[in-house]
């Protein structure tokens, strides 16, 4: 059991080090010209940090509970597929919402967003399992 504890608290540590570059790169590089473009005139000079910490913490979270633990024991791909289900599901949650209710919020960001949503929890659950088949190979 201490074994496979430690398995998915490491697996949970890669998750949040892998989600903070892939996620830095995407805001920090690829999508802020999109955010800039279509929200500039609600764009914070100053992010509040406390909001993306906590999603990041659970997010984390939600992807070794309901991505990587399910798929122990099973192909890497298997967690990967479980991880893109779960990011189009959670960032679909988001970006349909908003577009459906939110005047003015464009179609293509929803898009776009959604399916680096997905496409990122896949390679976070992906790295998750990766992290626990190494673990517990080395006993």
């Amino acid at each position: 059991m201490k074994n496979t504890m430690t398995s998915f608290a490491l697996a949970y540590l890669a998750i949040l080090i892998a989600f903070g570059l892939l996620d830095g790169i995407w805001l920090g590089v690829i999508a802020m010209p999109l955010y800039v473009d279509y929200f500039s005139g609600l764009l914070r000079a100053q992010f509040v940090s406390w909001p993306w910490i906590v999603f990041y913490v659970l997010y984390c979270l939600a992807v070794v509970v309901l991505a990587v633990r399910p798929a122990r024991g099973r192909p890497v791909g298997a967690a990967a597929a479980n991880g893109f289900m779960l990011g189009a599901t959670a960032y679909g949650t988001y970006n349909l919402t908003a577009y459906s209710i939110i005047a003015g919020w464009p179609l293509t960001m929803t898009l776009v967003d959604w399916v680096w949503g997905a496409f990122a929890t896949m390679v976070l659950a992906g790295v998750g399992a990766q992290v626990v088949r190494w673990r517990e190979r080395r006993g």
